[in-house]
């Protein structure tokens, strides 16, 4: 079984910045490699440790779901959470999609919760999943 890396770094932390409350961790969005059933490989950008903060499993069975929904050259027949987003820096759309969510604040303290379950919601029913496109 597949395994999520965990990266725990903020985002500025690596040029040396002091990380602000307000930034994102890294670890909030992930890549998922899609491969349909004539061996294409596509690739999404959703939010991450939402379904389980380890197991990518339900994760991945979500993204096999949502990239039914997208014309992505086939069917979608497996997915994999990537260890990083570099996996997924080459295709046409990733820094839209990456700038779009990480416009999108997640709160913190008891607020977590219920913004954590609405994504949670929103992903079962196959949103919150934005496709990278073709090369």
């Amino acid at each position: 079984m597949p395994h999520i890396c965990a990266q725990s770094i903020e985002a500025g932390a690596l040029a040396g910045a002091r990380a602000s409350p307000m930034m994102q961790r890294v670890d909030q969005w992930v890549a998922v490699h899609v491969r349909t059933d004539n061996r294409r490989s596509r690739y999404f950008l959703t939010w991450g440790r939402i379904q389980d903060p380890v197991d990518p499993g339900p994760l991945e069975e979500l993204a096999v779901r949502a990239a039914a929904h997208f014309a992505i050259g086939g069917t979608p027949v497996s997915a994999r959470v990537c260890s990083s987003l570099q996996e997924a820096a080459k295709e046409p759309y990733f820094f839209e999609a990456l700038l779009t969510f990480a416009q999108q604040p997640v709160p913190r303290g008891a607020a977590y919760d219920a913004w954590r379950e609405e994504r949670a919601q929103a992903m079962a029913e196959g949103r919150e999943f934005y496709f990278l496109g073709a090369r």
